[in-house]
């Protein structure tokens, strides 16, 4: 107990609930969690392991987490705004503790047609500021950019030849 103002009266400890109900309420209005990396976090800012359950518990019956829901919100704006592929995507679900079931649910909306769209558009974009480079050295670092983002070899391959197709040097690649 500590002493109050005046120091004539002790005043009540905070609940322990009450003060981890607060901190994940805060995380949440910064941004959306999964339960497990919400309890990740209320843990190193020092929540005890029952409390937590007991907050993550509430918080899914009134609806303020839902892991499926989170998934499918975290695949659609990383797929749609960074171009994502659905490989990239489920990794980043994995890391934030999410289950393979919800998971595979999130990530089924991206087909194949998708992915290569959206390794296209990203292709597409990042060959212009290669413009004055030659074919061979545009070609690897088209490659390489949709490697590093999660596509496939055979997919960085096909996407870097298609776009680069229209140059006059096209044809100069050996491989």
């Amino acid at each position: 107990m500590t002493t109050g103002r005046d120091g004539d009266f002790p005043s009540p400890e905070p609940d322990p609930y009450s003060v981890t109900r607060e901190m994940a309420l805060k995380a949440l209005d910064r941004r959306a969690y999964g339960r497990a990396e919400l309890g990740s976090y209320l843990q190193r800012k020092g929540a005890a392991d029952e409390v937590i359950e007991r907050v993550l518990d509430r918080f899914e019956q009134v609806g303020l987490l839902d892991d499926a829901a989170f998934a499918n919100q975290w695949v659609e704006s990383r797929h749609r705004g960074r171009k994502l592929p659905r490989r990239a995507l489920v990794a980043e679900l994995r890391r934030k503790g999410l289950d393979d079931d919800v998971i595979a649910g999130a990530v089924a909306a991206i087909d194949h047609d998708a992915e290569a769209d959206a390794a296209l558009q990203l292709a597409t974009a990042k060959a212009r500021a290669l413009a004055g480079q030659p074919y061979d050295v545009a070609l690897r670092r088209l490659v390489g950019t949709l490697g590093r983002r999660g596509f496939s070899g055979d997919l960085a391959w096909r996407t870097a030849k298609q776009v680069l197709a229209e140059r006059p040097d096209a044809g100069s690649d050996d491989s």
